[in-house]
This record gives C-alpha cells, sequence and structure tokens, in this order.
C-alpha cells in the first residue's frame, strides 16, 4: 500500500501534464504534426513517449489532439510519422483511407466527445489501394468473393477521372483520391460538416512520402470561420 500510495501522485500528475499539454486547438496541433514529421525525417526519436512512463500516464483516459485518417499500408504508422507517443493521435485506417460508415463513426467519435480540434486525411504515395482502383474495371456483375474490396476500389475510382496529363499518373492519382476521401468525409458525415463549418475541426489533406518520410500538407477546404493556413 505504500508504494502505491508514494506512486499515485507521481503518475497523476504525468497524466496531468499529458491532458494540459495536450489540449492545443487546430493551428497549433497542426504546427505539433509538421514539428513532430521533421523530428521523424532527421532520425530523431523519443522512445519514452512510448514506454511505461508515458502507457502510465495515458491509462485513466484519452486526451489526442489530432485525428489521422489515413491507410492501412503497414508502412504508414502515423505515431511514427509524426514522432508521437501514446495518447497523443487518435487514428483509424483503411485502406486507401477511404470514409465508409464505420469510419466516419469513429471520427465523429473523436470529434464528439473527444474535442480533437484537427482532423488530418492522408493518403500516400505508391498506394497499393488506389493502383488497383486504377488498373481495374468494375465488374459486370457482383463479385461476391470481392464484395468487400470493390467498396473500396469504386470509392476511389470516381477520383481517376481528370487526373492531370503531365507527371506520373499513379501520383497524380493518390493527390485526386486523397482530396475525393477529404471532400467525401464532409459530404458524407452531417457531424463532421457541422464541425467544420462551425470551426470547431479543422479538416486536411496530407499526403506521405514512402522514400522521404516527409509529409506534405494540403490546402485546407473553406469555411464559415478562419481555418489553419
Amino acid at each position: 500500500m505504500r508504494l502505491r500510495t508514494g506512486l499515485f501522485p507521481i503518475v497523476w500528475l504525468a497524466c496531468a501534464a499529458v491532458a494540459g499539454a495536450q489540449s492545443p486547438d487546430a493551428h497549433q496541433a497542426l504546427e505539433r504534426l509538421r514539428a513532430g514529421n521533421l523530428r521523424y525525417v532527421e532520425g530523431s526519436f523519443d522512445n519514452a513517449r512510448m514506454g511505461p512512463t508515458a502507457r502510465a500516464a495515458v491509462a485513466g483516459g484519452q486526451h489526442p489532439f489530432a485525428t489521422v485518417l489515413t491507410c492501412a499500408d503497414s508502412r504508414v504508422p502515423p505515431e511514427a510519422i509524426f514522432s508521437q507517443g501514446l495518447g497523443d493521435l487518435f487514428v483509424v485506417r483503411v485502406a486507401g483511407a477511404v470514409p465508409d460508415q464505420a469510419v466516419l463513426g469513429s471520427i465523429e467519435y473523436a470529434a464528439e466527445h473527444l474535442h480533437v480540434p484537427l482532423l488530418v486525411v492522408m493518403g500516400h504515395v505508391a498506394c497499393g489501394a488506389v493502383k488497383s482502383a486504377m488498373d481495374s474495371t468494375p465488374p459486370h456483375t457482383p463479385d461476391a468473393e470481392h464484395a468487400n474490396l470493390e467498396r473500396i476500389l469504386s470509392a476511389i475510382r470516381p477520383s481517376l477521372s481528370g487526373l492531370p496529363a503531365t507527371g506520373d499518373r499513379w501520383e497524380n492519382a493518390v493527390y485526386a483520391s486523397t482530396a475525393r476521401n477529404l471532400a467525401d468525409a464532409l459530404r458524407l458525415s452531417p457531424v463532421l460538416r457541422e464541425f467544420h463549418e462551425s470551426g470547431k475541426v479543422t479538416v486536411i489533406g496530407a499526403v506521405y512520402n514512402l522514400q522521404t518520410g516527409k509529409v506534405e500538407f494540403l490546402k485546407a477546404p473553406p469555411t464559415h470561420e478562419a481555418q489553419v493556413h
């Protein structure tokens, strides 16, 4: 009992510090992501943010400062890419970063109940889901065996029309798909649309480069309130 009593103030203070440090506005949240990505590119890691002390600090509750919707690709782990620790990011991952109903419900939870001020919809260069959508055509008859995968590809295909004639077509498709996913998130979710238009949540696109490790943030869609730049 003495040991537990002695440790309690330390753990409580750690929790309080984490909660206090993780309540930025959208602009501050975005700057934390930018700075974290720079550390990642430079190879600077803080392993303590994934260690026992960090684990104890967030065990009682979560206070993420940003939501990241990105691809399920094993090479795209947001916590590493943005050099963040336990409890920092609310991460939703699905092939192609497609915002289906389950994905949107998760993001809405972060916005409504965790009050996360920033949503980043992040695609990545050399995305396999985008390439599959590029290389395939809609089946003439329903294919029950591949119906689930087809739902993902069919959500990506509309973004492939009107791609620029110059440049790498696959990379152009990734940027177009990312923009489409961001637009779909706002179009398909009245909750996110309301939060975005009221300025409670800033929604911004991004594309991750597998080779350089850099994240390029795209222009945020306009709202009725001031947004990050």
